[in-house]
């Protein structure tokens, strides 16, 4: 996901919760409350999803390791091609 995709959608979020709180006739405090905590609220759902991906990631990393030897890529030196010995 695209952090200006996110920006979007956060700020669209924002403006729901404020014209909805509006319409519905709380003071000006309690829009400025709710708008703060949608904003907050997606903040930490937004963090939530890169730590999945994360977490997903390194776990299919760890898989990929594990078929594949580290040694099978290097290229075997002997001891008449390696310098001063």
């Amino acid at each position: 996901m695209r952090i200006a995709a996110f920006l979007i959608g956060m700020s669209g979020t924002a403006v729901a919760v404020a014209a909805g709180a509006i319409h519905l006739g709380y003071s000006g405090w309690a829009v400025t409350g709710f708008v703060v905590g949608t904003l907050v609220i997606s903040q930490m759902l937004y963090l939530g999803l890169i730590l999945l991906m994360t977490r997903e990631e390194s776990l299919s990393r760890r898989e990929g390791s594990a078929s594949e030897a580290p040694s099978d890529k290097l290229i075997p030196i002997h001891k008449s091609q390696q310098s001063g010995l």
